[in-house]
Order: C-alpha cells, then structure tokens, then sequence
C-alpha cells in the first residue's frame, strides 16, 4: 500500500513542482521505490519536468491526463480504472545500472480547473447546497485518488495554489505534506495558512500540538547566499516542523526544470545541486521511516 505524500502551500512561486520532482526522482532513483507523481495543478509544471512539451501533448490527446480520469470517473465509476490514466517509465534519468527507475506520472490538465467546477455543478444540483456539493467534490477526488494505493510504494501528489477541491482531497489522503516555502515577508503568513488546513484546528489550537505530531513538514526553498533569509526561516521554525536541509536558489535547479532527451544519471542531471538534492532525500527519508 502506497505512502501518499503531498507537496503544497497556498502560496504560488514557492517551488511546490520543482520540490515534488525532486523528490519523486530521487525515491525513485537512490530508495528503489516505485513513485506515482499526481500531477494537481493545471499549469501541469510537474508533467512538463518529467515528459517534456511534445509528450505532454500527445497524454493530452490520448485524454491520458488526471482531468479526463476524474471526468471519465463521474460519470462511468466502475469501467474507470487509474492505472489507463498513468504513463509509466517517465522522466530523464537513469539508475546507477542504466535502466529507467520506476517513475509512473498521472499528467496535469489545463481543463482540471474546468473539471472541477464541472464537479461543483454536478453535485450541486437538486438544489444542493454549496458547502455540501464541495464536500462531495472533495469525497469525490479522494476517493479517485486512492486508487493508486496499489500503484506505487509512494505517491506524491504537486497541489496548486491556493485550496482547490482536488488540494482539499490530497491534503485529506496525504500521510504527510511537505509546505516548501520561499522565505520572504508573506511567507510566515502562508504557512500558518496552510499548516490549520492540514491539521484541521485553528492555528491558536495548532501551538499546542508538538511539532513531531504534526502531519507536515516545512522546507525552505530559494534560499539566497548571504544569511539574508535567515530571520525569515527561524520564524517558522519558530512555529512550525522544519526540515535542516534548505534548497539553495542556484542555477543547477531551475535548469533541471527542462526536460532532456537524452537521459542520465540523477546527479549530472541536478549538478552542483546534487549534493542538496541527496540531503533532501536522505533527511525526508529518515524522517518519514523509509531506508535512504
């Protein structure tokens, strides 16, 4: 049964699609895991990292796509299965003995925002009320998604901005959700956010429960050379669950953005943020109970 781990904050420009990259390859390449990437948001950055733009196309056309899944499942549940949805042996890199890792991707949609005010219209009818359909709707995606417990040993779902039904339904599902943070003056604002969300309290509440308790996790993501945005990611810590590892702002990780051709090793592919890349990995890894 698979781990499901999301990757969120309400915050856009946070590097919620390059962290779950990341870590989707790196589970994938250096824990021998078999990774699900679900792919929620419709700017489908997620997708664009591990297919390129031409193959992204082509799952478009072939409504292999999480928007034609959801549809397809509302309105045929039981002919509708995830795994006719998933493109498997994705990506660009390689393990150490040159073979593809076991990397499968549910693509992002640029119709999943139109999917889902299909789905509020759909359970709003007969004069629903409005909480009560999004309740549905939310019911609706978590339950979609947890068919692909038996897909993977990890599924990582990228969520969009703000809270989106589908985020609502993953942050439900997810056994843990890692918040990247760019650390600037909104950021202890956009965590606080987040993190009532995920635990389902209101913050006042949420300072009581220890931070080991707590189903999230923050990382700091874009982290200028210098020690300027130290004072920033102290106060979160302050708050909130923090992961040692900071993810520098280097050229090496925005270019691993672009899809190659031709495949290789993880390490070339990330560079000189290799090494941050292998923290990262090795610090969730022991943090969330897997072997690194």
């Amino acid at each position: 049964m698979a781990f499901f781990l999301a990757v969120s904050n309400r915050k856009g420009g946070v590097g919620k699609s390059t962290i779950s990259t990341m870590l989707a390859y790196a589970f994938a390449v250096w824990s021998n895991k078999r990774v699900l990437l679900v792919d929620l948001d419709a700017q489908s950055n997620s997708s664009l990292i591990m297919l390129g733009g031409e193959q992204w196309i082509e799952a478009q056309k072939a409504s292999r796509n999480v928007a034609a899944y959801i549809e397809d499942r509302l309105y045929s549940i039981e002919g509708t299965k995830i795994r006719d949805y998933v493109l498997n042996d994705v990506g660009d890199v390689l393990m150490a003995d040159g073979t593809a890792p076991p990397l499968s991707l549910l693509p992002g949609s640029l119709n999943f925002e139109d999917m889902q005010d299909e789905l509020i219209t759909f359970y709003s009818r007969n004069q629903t009320p409005y909480k009560q359909a999004r309740n549905k709707c939310a019911d609706h995606f978590r339950a979609a998604f947890s068919f692909a417990r038996n897909l993977a040993d990890i599924v990582i779902m990228d969520c969009a901005p703000g809270l989106s039904n589908a985020t609502h339904a993953a942050l439900k599902l997810a056994d843990k959700v890692v918040v990247p943070f760019r650390p600037d003056a909104v950021s202890a604002f956009a965590v606080n956010r987040i993190s009532t969300v995920i635990e389902g309290q209101s913050f006042d509440a949420l300072q009581d429960m220890p931070h080991d308790q707590r189903r999230y996790i923050c990382l700091a993501n874009y982290v200028r050379p210098g020690g300027r945005d130290q004072i920033y990611i102290d106060e979160i810590a302050h708050e909130h669950p923090m992961l040692e590892t900071r993810v520098p702002a280097m050229p090496d990780v925005a270019d691993a953005f672009d899809f190659l051709l031709e495949p290789m090793p993880l390490e070339d592919k990330y560079g000189d943020a290799a090494p941050t890349l292998k923290a990262l990995h090795g610090e969730l890894a022991r943090h969330l109970g897997f072997t690194g």
